[in-house]
């Protein structure tokens, strides 16, 4: 245990400095899902981390900063996950079923989250915008490799029929009740079963 007054090593002051941060982006994350980027603002992000004014403006300098720290996180953790589970599967059908896994344990657990990168992409400017863009097309892509390997052969335009994929997914904010859809597993496979039946017909 430290010694009163001792300074705190550098792994303790990192791990600090992630947490606090941290905080902030999940009360960011709910104000800006509440009141949209417009409504939001820095001193009601600061209230429900319960952090002072100035203590944000040391780890973000504004609200867009706040707003591409969120889509940042969401999109490089999706793709990297996603990839790394894609790498131990073979049959086309797994992988699309961990694709579905993949998009929900990340958002179920982080809803706000979901509504913030559905509806805030136009909010964000500049290198801002350009990076979450490259970062959801890479996500993009992964999907839709995916899908190819699915309808190989087939006459599905497969750009659209990933658009429709993610758009099932992400209205998953509207309706998830964690009492009746907590099994992910379970939710997954009766998403793949619809999906496949209906691009395989």
């Amino acid at each position: 245990m430290p010694q009163p007054g001792a300074k705190a090593s550098p792994q303790r002051r990192n791990r600090q400095f992630h947490k606090r941060q941290d905080a902030i982006l999940k009360a960011a994350s709910r104000i800006i899902a509440r009141d949209g980027f417009e409504g939001a603002t820095i001193r009601g992000v600061a209230a429900r981390a319960r952090i002072n004014l100035s203590g944000i403006y040391y780890y973000f300098e504004n609200k867009e900063e706040l707003l591409y720290a969120l889509q940042h996180h969401a999109f490089s953790t999706l793709a990297d996950t996603l990839r790394q589970r894609l790498e131990e599967i073979s049959s086309p059908e797994e992988k699309l079923k961990a694709v579905i896994e993949n998009h929900f344990e990340f958002f179920v657990s982080n809803m706000d989250n979901l509504k913030v990168c559905v509806h805030e992409i136009e909010s964000l400017s500049g290198k801002y915008y350009n990076e979450i863009l490259k970062l959801r097309r890479k996500y993009f892509g992964l999907v839709k490799g995916v899908i190819s390997e699915i309808t190989s052969g087939s006459k599905h335009d497969v750009d659209l029929t990933a658009l429709c994929l993610f758009g099932s997914l992400n209205w998953v904010y509207m309706w998830y009740d964690p009492k009746k859809n907590s099994d992910i597993k379970k939710l997954s496979s009766q998403y793949l079963k619809i999906f496949l039946n209906g691009i395989k017909s």
